[in-house]
Order: structure tokens, then sequence, then C-alpha cells
């Protein structure tokens, strides 16, 4: 397992700025769950969260970042859009070892919807890649991603990644998992 370095919890790129999740980003992130396309290429329909109010999943989320954190292994942080200063979404590096991959750091993130399109993700995956080869001396990271959502597999791709393999039932839905 991979304990965090300090300066991963205050990275920034040049439109973000990255900080720990904490309590009252629930109020912040809720807003991801109402009406977004993009739920079901998250697994938010898989047994973990099946069930649930989306307040409910909004702080079961949250709360395994603070866990993470906690824990001291990497996780996602909350992206903050430095023009403006306003809660964007989440991004990170999150420990894998399960279902054909072991041993991982994955590179992720998730915007709240009137952020998509707007290059932020690409900006938030090459950061945590960067900061995974050249901080944390890693020489491979993977981004696990619903085989339908093309905007990820777009992303990945522009982050210098390629699909390495599929998992057909990863949280009840089908993945490939790029590598850089």
């Amino acid at each position: 397992m991979y304990k965090p370095l300090k300066s991963y919890y205050s990275l920034n790129s040049e439109r973000l700025l990255f900080r720990p999740i904490v309590g009252r980003d629930v109020d912040l992130w809720l807003p991801f769950f109402d009406n977004n396309s993009t739920l079901h290429f998250l697994g938010m329909t898989s047994s973990y969260f099946k069930g649930l109010s989306d307040v409910e999943k909004c702080s079961k989320w949250l709360g395994r970042q603070i866990e993470r954190e906690k824990n001291q292994v990497y996780g996602q942080l909350a992206v903050i859009e430095k023009s403006s200063n306003k809660f964007i979404g989440v991004a990170g590096l999150i420990y894998r070892n399960e279902m054909g991959i072991e041993n991982e750091l994955e590179v992720t993130y998730s915007l709240l919807p009137k952020y998509h399109g707007k290059g932020y993700g690409t900006e938030a995956a090459t950061l945590f890649k960067n900061f995974a080869f050249n901080e944390i001396g890693l020489d491979s990271v993977i981004s696990i991603i619903h085989q339908e959502n093309d905007a990820s597999k777009n992303v990945a791709r522009k982050n210098g990644m390629s699909m390495e393999f599929e998992i057909p039932d990863y949280m009840g839905m089908p993945v490939y998992v790029f590598r850089a």
C-alpha cells in the first residue's frame, strides 16, 4: 500500500487547486447526483450504493475519501476552480487491489456536470499521473473506465494512457483498464 506524501494534499495546476475533502463538502458535492447522466459509469448502481438516497450516496462517497486520508492512503481530493474559488469535483489517486488489479494506483476524477467539457478532467488526470511518476516514483498508473464512457476514454488517451485489458464485471459494470 502506498502512503501519501504530504505534498499530495496541496497540489495545484494551471486552473485548479486541490485540498483534502472535509465533511462540509457534502453539500457542495450533492449536485453531482442530481440528473447526472454519467452516474452509471461510476458504479452508482452497484450494491455498494443500492437503495441509498442521493444524500447518503454523497456522504458515503466523501466519507470514503476522508477515511482514506485518516488511514494515510491516497484518495480523492476536493477540486477547486482557481478563477472562482468554487468546489467543482473530486480527483486523485486511489489504491486498487481487487478483481485482477494488484497493488496499483488509479488516476481518478469526477466533476460536477456543469464543469464537463472544459478540460478540467484532463488537467486533473495529467497532474495526478505526473505526481505518481515524478513524486512517488511509480512507473505505471491505471484508470478504470466504463466501456461506454467515451469522454473518459478520451481523457485517458490525452493523458498518454492506452487500454490494457477489460474486466467484464467490475462493481457491476464492464470496464477497460487503461495504463500509462
